[in-house]
């Protein structure tokens, strides 16, 4: 007897708290950060297939959307050096004439390709130990587009920090940003 009415307490008491446990709050000092940086797993080639996946799981989602809203997509897959680079391109170009405007891809995850798009024959090398390249296809049910990323880890995550659509191309978008705005200084 004293079983069961132990065990309906307890029970009770679960349903009561709602089956949680509460957890003690850490305090974020000097130790709790370090602990954070150390449990930062290392750059590796064989997390970036996952991370091409995961970027066109969310462009299928948000270019499905009758509303579409790309700075989604660029806030969370770019690098903050790109997203810098590109801005200072944008101020570079106001007021100026078409013809001298340094053209950005405003569709970089899509290349007119209409979603779905999959991604097939992902290739990914390291070049440094946080910084890497990623090939890929890309499709829709018509076209085909091979892509090439520049990618650099950074807290924990890959991003893209330059990108072409011809992978035998000199020069991917971050570089001709470069040059269009050492072109506007002169």
């Amino acid at each position: 007897m004293r079983k069961i009415i132990l065990s309906i307490s307890i029970i009770l008491l679960m349903c009561a708290c709602g089956g949680q446990t509460q957890k003690p709050k850490q305090k974020n000092d000097s130790t709790t950060v370090s602990v954070e940086k150390t449990e930062t797993k290392d750059a590796t080639a064989t997390d970036i297939p996952a991370f091409v996946t995961r970027v066109y799981n969310k462009v299928n989602e948000v270019w499905s959307q009758q509303e579409v809203n790309t700075s989604v997509l660029d806030s969370v897959f770019f690098a903050p050096s790109y997203k810098e680079l590109h801005e200072k391109v944008v101020k570079a170009q106001e007021g100026k004439s078409f013809d001298d405007m340094c053209f950005v891809e405003y569709m970089p995850f899509s290349q007119g390709l209409i979603v779905p798009i999959t991604i097939t024959d992902i290739k990914a090398n390291m070049l440094t130990d946080n910084t890497a390249e990623v090939f890929y296809e890309m499709r829709d049910k018509e076209d085909l587009v091979n892509m090439w990323w520049h990618l650099v880890y950074d807290n924990g995550e890959w991003r893209i920090d330059d990108w072409k659509n011809d992978p035998k191309d000199e020069k991917g978008m971050a570089d001709r940003m470069r040059e269009y705005l050492e072109k506007d200084k002169e």
